[in-house]
């Protein structure tokens, strides 16, 4: 059905989303890739996307593009929260605390009160 949608709108940025993440699902990361890129072809502001392409990088071992990417999604829309936690996560996995906090601590910032970002901060203790 979504391949339908982007055959009929191929300017549709949601349709090519929607259907990257259909692909991303199913772990076809190629066909993920290509529209995911088209999405943010039609709306370069997209934060989610740019957020699920940094997911995507990273499971492509594309680290230093996965940090771009999610550092692109709060840039372009600071209120979006999946970007900083995975931004976060990145950083926490690597063993770099300090920045994985302050990342936390910016979207604390934009959403006080965050339960995911505040138990995060406690994991980092």
């Amino acid at each position: 059905m979504l391949q339908r949608a982007v055959a009929s709108r191929p300017q549709d940025p949601e349709a090519n989303y929607s259907l990257a993440m259909v692909y991303a699902q199913t772990d076809d990361t190629s066909h993920a890739s290509e529209y995911l890129e088209r999405a943010l072809q039609l709306r370069p502001a997209y934060p989610e996307a740019l957020n699920n392409r940094g997911v995507l990088y990273l499971r492509t071992q594309r680290r230093d593009d996965a940090v771009r990417s999610f550092e692109e999604s709060i840039r372009v829309a600071p209120g979006f929260d999946q970007a900083y936690l995975n931004l976060a996560r990145v950083y926490a996995i690597e063993g770099n605390k300090e920045k994985s906090r302050s990342v936390l601590l910016e979207l604390l910032k934009q959403h006080p009160g965050h339960a995911q970002a505040q138990q995060a901060l406690d994991q980092l203790r």
